[in-house]
């Protein structure tokens, strides 16, 4: 794993780790809903859970990816936790993106 590769991987990890913790911790721990950068974030908890799952498989995964020798067996389980974390990550963003739909407004109806 070149510098470059590790730099990118330590970042992605802390930054969606961060946000995680920043969300949960404005929120009161999933009890209100906090403002960042002046929009409010509905379902604080579900919003922390998909960056804490995103920053796990992107930022984690590409850390250990060489610490397994290629097609082993503690490779492809790594390779398959990795897969879940990322589809939970996505999971959870869609529910959080359709939950509060933003309503589209009719010019024609006014």
């Amino acid at each position: 794993m070149g510098f470059v590769d590790l730099v990118l991987a330590v970042v992605v990890a802390a930054a969606s780790l961060a946000v995680a913790a920043v969300l949960l911790a404005r929120s009161r721990g999933g009890t209100a809903v906090p403002r960042i950068f002046g929009r409010p974030q509905p379902l604080p908890r579900l919003r922390a859970a998909m960056h804490a799952c995103l920053g796990l498989g992107m930022g984690v995964g590409w850390l250990v990816k060489d610490i397994f020798p290629p097609h082993s067996t503690g490779d492809t389980v790594l390779f398959n936790v990795i897969r879940i974390l990322l589809v939970a990550g996505l999971v959870t963003a869609l529910l959080g993106a359709f939950q509060y739909a933003r309503p589209i407004r009719n010019k024609a109806a006014r």
